[in-house]
């Protein structure tokens, strides 16, 4: 289940295919959705018609009927939303204290009671402690006495999807490189309360599961005639992955660690290690689909299952996977960035979670030679965006000054007024600054100004803002200025036409909820966390009680991750951020901090159910330790299970 939750690479493969079928010129898809920038990439390659991979008609999806999303999926919340992370290490050479320091935020969707749940398990080896999801034996993020250990999403491209042509004399079977073969089916019988059961058919092809096509909205990519499978690491018999979290906990050199790795299938994590001894690591662990260099789209979208290059071949060996020890530099990072610059197959992923957190904490981690347990907390509670600091001066550049002064009431004194703020703004996404507010409608609003005249109902999809989009745009980046003429108008607008309707349009919807009063505007009151209980968080009767309700500080592209929904009718809650922090530091062990978004119960009627809720929005921690004496002395009371003889 949590590897369905952290993968979204089905999404972006459809997502692509409908791209291609909407914008008549492919630049238009290396704007939207370009690679990751940096380390010498730059532009996507192996782009391809989707059209052209099919003899079947395809719709231009503008013109289509976009189909409904399956809520029954578990990322059924969308696109950008398969988890998100940060973890940082230093060796003692680069520790004020000469121990070695870890530290890991992992982010995730927000409820109540939140997934993670602090625990100390004592093994036959010694005591663990740190973070583990309720039902699952082991500490996923934490340490024992030798050493630390810290996960985040790595992105790696671990799923396929394989259009299936169906044999038109025969709809049981469908096509392979060695021509018509039989789906392997079987049948279940859903029982449903109040009405009659339901039998549904499964399929599989060699290529994977067969999938409806509103999961994933893949209907809206599959030819006439044919169906969508996946491939999926996760779908082996042989899925060993707790295995590594069992030996990872009994490790005590980094060596024991990388080898546990080795286990690991899915979901794919960059697994950062830090040692008593000293030593840092860091390893993807997961496996890595072998493809062939002829893919016919590199596995940017959906290929025909039946040509044998667009087929995988197995699974990589654990010694293709990237891995980085004993840095020279002393200190190892990643907030989901692009690790490694390989060619495809190798390329361990097209879509990378992040790509603006990690400027920020290079900045950060460079800016001091020594680093302590504080100034690692520093680093994961920091509120400045860096997508803000880029974007700003290159969409306002042309809009901060102005001949004269606009007249009392007008639009035009009231975009006075925002430039002004934003003029004097650092890029905090603070929750008591009016700033952050008007520059997170504006981006949102002008974002949606540049592709809906191009794409129509697809910009739906793009709810959240892509700063490596507007980047791309506002710099002409091959061309990208293009986006800011609107297509069905006979004029030709600019970028700077566009930015100024944007913000007002932007300033006119905040005013229309927040008063006229700018100053007096808050980012809090837009960017509530929510933590609502799956179930009776729905109902009028338990809401109140179960849902737990903070203003906080942070936005989608700071490294104190609070991520938005960016749809309305509330676009700048807060719903998908860091539910667990843990800082761990080797030169005095039991100073190492923990803390959750809300509490240790899952009784809403208990104290415990959200009292460390408000230490979290404040960016405060508890300490937890390995000693037995110390922790009894601490505790307020013990609960004993005893198992039935």
């Amino acid at each position: 289940m949590m590897a369905l939750q952290l993968t979204g690479h089905q999404d972006e493969e459809v997502l692509r295919a409908r791209l291609s079928l909407a914008l008549p010129d492919p630049d238009g898809l290396r704007d939207l959705m370009p690679d990751a920038p940096g380390e010498g990439v730059a532009e996507l390659a192996g782009l391809t018609d989707y059209r052209g991979l099919f003899d079947a008609p395809l719709p231009r999806f503008a013109q289509a009927e976009p189909l409904p999303r399956s809520p029954l999926h578990p990322n059924a919340l969308g696109r950008g939303r398969a988890g998100a992370s940060n973890v940082f290490a230093a060796i003692p050479a680069r520790a004020a204290a000469s121990g070695a320091l870890l530290a890991n935020d992992p982010h995730l969707g927000l409820s109540a009671p939140s997934i993670w749940y602090l625990a100390r398990l004592d093994l036959a080896s010694g005591g663990v402690i740190g973070a583990t999801i309720p039902g699952m034996p082991i500490i996923l993020a934490g340490r024992n006495d030798r050493l630390a250990w810290g996960i985040t999403s790595a992105y790696l491209d671990d799923i396929d999807l394989f259009v299936e042509q169906v044999n038109p004399e025969n709809p049981e079977q469908y096509r392979t490189p060695d021509g018509w073969a039989e789906f392997r089916t079987d049948r279940r019988v859903i029982d449903i309360a109040g009405a009659a059961p339901v039998t549904i058919t499964r399929r599989w092809t060699e290529n994977g599961p067969v999938i409806p096509g509103v999961h994933y909205n893949v209907g809206a990519v599959t030819p006439p005639g044919h169906v969508m499978s996946m491939g999926w690491t996760a779908l082996t018999g042989e899925n060993t992955s707790i295995q590594t979290g069992f030996r990872l906990m009994q490790a005590s050199t980094i060596e024991e660690a990388l080898d546990a790795g080795r286990d690991f299938v899915a979901p794919a994590q960059n697994l950062m290690l830090a040692s008593a001894d000293g030593r840092i690591a860091m390893q993807v662990i997961g496996h890595m689909p072998w493809r062939l260099n002829a893919h016919q789209t590199e596995a940017r979208m959906p290929a025909p299952g039946w040509i044998e290059d667009n087929r995988w071949q197995g699974v990589a060996q654990y010694f293709a996977n990237p891995s980085f020890v004993d840095p020279a530099s002393g200190i190892l990072g990643n907030t989901n960035n692009k690790s490694v610059d390989r060619d495809f197959p190798l390329h361990v992923s097209h879509s990378w979670g992040d790509t603006q957190r990690i400027t920020r904490l290079s900045r950060l981690m460079d800016a001091r030679e020594v680093h302590t347990r504080d100034s690692f907390i520093e680093a994961q509670l920091d509120t400045v965006s860096p997508a803000a600091r880029n974007i700003l001066p290159l969409v306002a550049r042309d809009l901060w000054f102005t001949d004269e002064t606009a007249a009392p009431g007008t639009p035009e004194r009231r975009r006075q007024r925002a430039l002004a703020l934003l003029a004097d703004w650092n890029g905090e996404m603070n929750e008591h600054l009016p700033e952050p507010l008007i520059y997170a409608a504006w981006m949102r609003e002008l974002q949606q100004r540049l592709i809906r005249d191009d794409i129509g109902p697809l910009a739906d999809e793009f709810v959240q803002v892509e700063p490596v989009f507007l980047e791309r745009v506002f710099r002409d980046i091959g061309g990208a200025g293009r986006w800011c003429d609107v297509a069905p108008s006979t004029a030709v607008e600019t970028c700077t036409d566009i930015a100024r309707a944007a913000l007002d349009d932007a300033l006119q919807w905040l005013e229309d909820r927040y008063g006229a009063d700018l100053e007096s505007w808050r980012w809090g009151a837009a960017h509530e966390a929510r933590h609502d209980h799956p179930v009776l968080g729905q109902t009028r009767l338990f809401s109140w009680i179960t849902n737990i309700r903070q203003p906080t500080s942070g936005g989608d592209f700071t490294l104190n991750r609070a991520a938005t929904p960016g749809t309305l009718p509330d676009p700048f809650l807060n719903t998908h951020a860091a539910g667990y922090r843990g800082v761990y530091d080797f030169a005095d062990p039991d100073s190492s901090v923990f803390v959750i978004a809300t509490g240790q119960s899952g009784n809403p009627l208990s104290r415990h159910y959200d009292d460390l809720g408000e230490l979290w929005r404040r960016g405060e921690y508890i300490p937890m330790t390995l000693d037995p004496d110390l922790a009894r002395a601490g505790n307020i009371g013990i609960t004993v299970l005893t198992p039935r003889p």
